[in-house]
């Protein structure tokens, strides 16, 4: 039997660095660093960062884990010590380890069980070919994952971090540009012992690592547990260090925090203010809304989209207007290299606009050229002049204008090649400025040209 868990790490979406003031990122290396986060002699750390705190709660209730609150445990930070150039003072502040009591633990999400998750500070970047190290991660506030080994297959895998990364959007609680990493836990029940595959960055090499392991494990059976590392350039695992136990990392509690502790009343007003899950608005944009369920995925897949359909339903039919979405926004958004949430859309300006279209005043093409301009902020077709359909007798002005200036191409149409109309319609609608119905113009060009 297959048995493959997960442990997912994802950089905390806050301003600051866990146990200091620094930015949590700089754009260039070593400028958003002081004395704490390099550990400089005699430096203490502050506080934790209470914002993390509160959004590795929130990751901790959307996956279902029980939240150890002070009536039951207190949270003591530990001191997880290895040598390695990435960590200055020798040691990592974590919320796990042998004594230690994670902020969220015994879940499920989406039928894999959650053994817990904890937050700790991810150490510096480290670049072993040139020995340059980048103090700017250092101290960053990190989530951790831990997955029981549920999983049998990688396309399971795969499947459930696409669904992870997209509820976990939702709540904001995870830095978008910095993406997740993951450790890999793969072996065969009663055949071979567990190989860790560390950091990995993308779930398509996850993929074939895990693909790469199953295969060397039904083949090798290695005996002895291991840490091993993807080369993406080989596509295979290669051996790093035999596998370190929790006694190797001579777990401490840290005397410079206090514990952590966590109210029962503050979970709850956490747990009142989070969103639905992608599953539960999945639901709803089927049931309440009538959308087909392919629609409704794509969707789903971004909080704010579905935000933006749910409010647009006040003003129209969002079920018979949904490709005015799934295509055209999307299209727009995709172009300008831009997200929903880095724009300006106010769901009544897009009403407005389909709702002209629907009407027969303005034409789609129009209505498309309009919808490019809403970014970076949309505004109302009211104060926009020259949107409305040509007449019928400029439309015909404006065909025997492109006739008479394009000889050839009338020609080329008669002698049979259709696309020449079809350059003819296009010639149109550039002087009408898309203002004109692309039916009416085909046919006034028919006839024209008889």
């Amino acid at each position: 039997m297959t048995l493959i868990g997960l442990e997912v790490h994802g950089y905390l979406d806050t301003k600051e660095k866990l146990f200091c003031n620094c930015s949590t990122w700089g754009e260039k290396p070593n400028t958003a660093i002081c004395p704490i986060c390099t550990a400089q002699p005699g430096s203490k750390p502050m506080l934790p960062n209470k914002e993390a705190i509160k959004k590795a709660v929130q990751i901790g209730l959307m996956l279902n884990t029980k939240i150890n609150t002070d009536d039951k445990k207190t949270l003591i930070w530990q001191r997880k010590h290895y040598n390695w150039p990435d960590l200055p003072k020798g040691y990592q502040n974590t919320l796990s380890g042998t004594y230690a009591v994670p902020i969220g633990e015994k879940g499920k999400f989406l039928g894999i069980r959650i053994r817990e998750l904890h937050l700790e500070e991810d150490p510096a970047a480290w670049n072993p070919e040139t020995g340059e190290i980048d103090y700017n991660r250092s101290g960053l506030p990190l989530i951790e994952i831990v997955t029981e080994p549920d999983f049998t297959s990688s396309e399971q895998v795969a499947e459930w971090l696409k669904k992870l990364i997209i509820t976990l959007s939702y709540i904001k609680a995870i830095k978008k540009l910095s993406g997740i990493k993951a450790d890999v836990n793969v072996n065969i029940k009663g055949k071979s012992e567990r190989a860790e595959i560390k950091n990995m960055h993308s779930i398509s090499d996850i993929i074939k690592a895990i693909e790469y392991e199953l295969k060397r494990h039904e083949k090798e059976r290695p005996k002895l547990k291991e840490t091993r590392r993807w080369d993406a350039e080989k596509n295979i695992t290669e051996s790093m260090r035999s596998k370190e136990s929790q006694a190797d990392y001579r777990f401490i509690s840290d005397p410079d925090f206090p514990a952590i502790k966590i109210s029962k009343k503050e979970v709850e007003k956490i747990k009142n203010n989070l969103p639905e899950t992608p599953e539960e608005k999945l639901r709803k944009l089927v049931k309440k809304h009538k959308l087909d369920e392919k629609d409704a995925k794509i969707l789903t897949k971004n909080l704010e989209l579905v935000e933006l359909v749910e409010e647009l339903s006040k003003y129209i039919d969002v079920k018979k207007h949904i490709s005015w979405i799934t295509i055209e926004l999307l299209r727009v958004l995709n172009y300008n290299k831009k997200t929903l949430d880095e724009i300006e859309i106010e769901a009544k300006h897009i009403g407005e606009l389909i709702k002209e279209v629907a009407s027969g005043g303005m034409t789609e093409l129009k209505a498309k050229q309009i919808m490019n301009e809403f970014v970076p902020k949309s505004f109302s077709i009211k104060d926009k002049k020259d949107i409305s359909k040509t007449p019928g007798n400029e439309i015909k002005n404006i065909c025997i204008r492109v006739i008479k200036e394009n000889p050839k191409a009338v020609q080329d149409y008669k002698n049979g090649e259709e696309k020449s109309l079809n350059f003819l319609i296009g010639k149109v609608m550039s002087l009408s400025n898309r203002r004109a119905d692309y039916k009416a113009t085909r046919k006034e060009l028919l006839n024209l040209m008889k």
